[in-house]
Order: C-alpha cells, then sequence, then structure tokens
C-alpha cells in the first residue's frame, strides 16, 4: 500500500523536469509574439511606403494633389484629396487661421441657395465652393482610415512645415498608459503633401514599438523624386540632412 502511495507521487526530479520544459514552452511563445509582432510592425511601414509611391504616379496622372492626415495621438493615418492648385501652408499656424476663416465664412452662407448672393471675390468663391478644399477620397479603397497594428505607435514626424519632428502627445511608452482614460481637447494631426506634378514633400516618419522606442523603422521620402526608403535604428532629422554642407561656397565676387 505504501509502495503505490510513493508510485503515485512525483518525485523532485520529474517536478524539476517539468518546470524545465514550462519554462521552455512560455520561452518560445514569447519569442514568437515578439516575431509576429514585428512582422506586423514591418508591414505596416512597407505599407505606407508603398502608399506613397503610389499616390505619387496618381497624382501626376488625375493631377490632383494628395495629402496624408497623420493622427499620431490615434497612431492612424488617411488619406484626403485637393485640385491641382489646393494651397499648401508653409506654417501650421497659418493653415489653422485659414481653415478657421473659412468654417466662419461657411456658416455665414447657410441658408443661401447660392454664393452669388454674397459680395465676395472670384478666389472666395472657389475656396468655399470646395474646389480647393481636401477631403477624403472617392476611391472606397483608399477612403479608410489605417490604424498602426497593436503595439506600435508614430514616434514622431517631420516635414519642413514644422520646425521640428512632432510628436504624439500620448507617452505610448508608459507601461500604465490607457488611451481608453485619456482625454484630448485635439488630437495631433500632421499633414505631408503630394503634390500634383508628382512630386513629394520631404517627409520623415518614424514607427516604433511601443515597449521599446529604440526598435522601429523610420520611412524617408525624398523631395522632389518622391523615392522612399526605410531606415533601420534611430534615423533622425538631422541623419537625412547629412548631405548638406556645413557652409555654401566662398566666392570671392
Amino acid at each position: 500500500m505504501l509502495a503505490r502511495a510513493a508510485r503515485a507521487g512525483m518525485t523532485l526530479i520529474e517536478i524539476m523536469v517539468v518546470i524545465a520544459i514550462m519554462a521552455v514552452v512560455l520561452g518560445v511563445s514569447i519569442i514568437s509574439m515578439s516575431g509576429v509582432l514585428g512582422l506586423q510592425q514591418t508591414g505596416a511601414t512597407k505599407e505606407l511606403a508603398q502608399t506613397y509611391r503610389f499616390l505619387a504616379n496618381e497624382a501626376a496622372l488625375k493631377n490632383v494633389t494628395f495629402r496624408i492626415a497623420y493622427n499620431l495621438d490615434e497612431r492612424s493615418y488617411k488619406i484626403e484629396v485637393a485640385a491641382p492648385d489646393a494651397l499648401v501652408f508653409t506654417e501650421p499656424e497659418k493653415r489653422e487661421e485659414y481653415e478657421e476663416l473659412m468654417a466662419e465664412k461657411m456658416s455665414d452662407l447657410q441658408g443661401l441657395e447660392n454664393f452669388e448672393d454674397m459680395n465676395l471675390s472670384d478666389e472666395e468663391l472657389e475656396l468655399l465652393e470646395g474646389s480647393r478644399r481636401f477631403e477624403g477620397m472617392d476611391d472606397a479603397a483608399l477612403n479608410t482610415e489605417v490604424t498602426l497594428p497593436r503595439g506600435s505607435y508614430f514616434a514622431w514626424i517631420y516635414t519642413p512645415q514644422y520646425s521640428e519632428a512632432v510628436e504624439p502627445q500620448f507617452d505610448f511608452n508608459d507601461p500604465d498608459f490607457d488611451p481608453d482614460q485619456e482625454e484630448l481637447e485635439e488630437p495631433t494631426i500632421v499633414y505631408s503633401y503630394i503634390f500634383s506634378n508628382g512630386h513629394v514633400e520631404h517627409t520623415l516618419v518614424r514607427i516604433a514599438a511601443m515597449d521599446d522606442p529604440a526598435d522601429g523603422l523610420t520611412i524617408e521620402v525624398e523631395p522632389l523624386s518622391g523615392r522612399v526608403e526605410m531606415h533601420d535604428g534611430d534615423f533622425g532629422v538631422e541623419d537625412s540632412m547629412s548631405w548638406l554642407p556645413d557652409e555654401g561656397p566662398d566666392l570671392d565676387i
């Protein structure tokens, strides 16, 4: 009876073997999940790079201006389109002032049968009729807001409109961060333009992992040519400008 009870239990060696097997299985699972998240992040970066290439061709072919509107705090972006002569501002503050002015004028026009009933210039009429305003795409395939995969976020985005790289307001690297418990009056929106001649605004987009900001990829969209490159590591704005000389040529005049 005692011998049967002893055989029914587990020896210390058997327990250690079971624990070792569980540790190996858990380790493999963690590595596999990390690999999946890394593949998703890489896939999202490649998809965004391909979007720039596609829009550069479409802009020249259809004679329109595109812009990609990045919502840094919601980790998403969407494509908007406008006429080829769409207004593009060199400073975000001027764009905001213009949009507020246009919103006020549109509010004044509500209830009127047509814009001609107001004393507006031809340029104002054209603006208010929407020919230069950016709006959503008619193409259902492009009229979808794209959200980055879980565990990834826009660490920062740079274009010449902004004096420096723009970062999200949310601290996605905080382990206690919960987006459902955070509220913002206005999310951080950054625009990147693709012009009707096929030229693209110089843009840098950094997509990083929430658990490790150093783990990520940077998309660089070269000005004019629209060529897109992907950089590993913490490639920054200064790195993209490294080809510029520190000083101009010394001209003897």
